[in-house]
């Protein structure tokens, strides 16, 4: 064989060979190709519950109004406050309910921790307020939109014989209360199912 024989033989083998490694890696190339899946979150989360009805239920021996506020004295419809007034008390024992629905109006669920007064029961507890303590007992989460209510009393207290006249400086039977709704955010963790399909 001769040299030039032998050049071109080696020469082939050689382009035979950067051929064969160049259809490896398009090969390899072809079978590790990735799946890439991309995605954006967007955050909107608000505290906002509030009071969206009050009435009185029912009453006795007085009159009474359940009246939906807000704490800046805004006329909006964020009604962070009810305030409930008691007129004209009769005797002890008189008194009225009032139902109140409160609505979770932002995008967080949260749980009612309380329905509180900071305003305490006037003239020496003989006015007594009834029944808020059954919104915090086992109250579940109050979702996005969700509503829940409360129905509670506000009487004079039937141990109590008689009301302070001096109360304010005024001689009548009135009381007012303000009430506030106090929450915190459900801090239960989503929790997802891993799952995969052939179809």
């Amino acid at each position: 064989m001769t040299k030039t024989k032998k050049e071109s033989k080696k020469k082939f083998l050689m382009i035979l060979l950067v051929v064969l490694l160049l259809a490896l890696a398009v090969g390899y190339a072809v079978f590790t190709d990735t799946l890439t899946i991309t995605g954006t979150a967007n955050i909107d989360s608000r505290f906002d519950v509030k009071f969206t009805s009050a009435n009185v239920a029912s009453k006795v021996g007085c009159t009474a109004t359940a009246e939906i506020g807000n704490q800046s004295g805004e006329t909006d419809a964020v009604a962070d406050e009810l305030t409930v007034t008691v007129e004209d008390l009769a005797y002890p024992g008189a008194g009225a309910q009032i139902h109140a629905v409160i609505t979770n109006a932002g995008t967080i669920p949260v749980k009612i921790t309380g329905v509180t007064t900071p305003t305490p029961p006037g003239n020496g507890n003989a006015i007594v307020i009834s029944g808020l303590d059954q919104i915090t007992t086992n109250h579940p989460t109050l979702q996005a939109n969700g509503t829940c209510s409360v129905d509670f009393t506000v009487m004079w207290d039937p141990e109590v014989t008689e009301l302070d006249p001096t109360k304010d400086g005024e001689n009548d039977n009135s009381y007012s209360f303000t009430f506030t709704i106090t929450y915190e955010q459900d801090m239960t963790a989503f929790t997802g199912t891993p799952a995969h399909t052939d179809a």
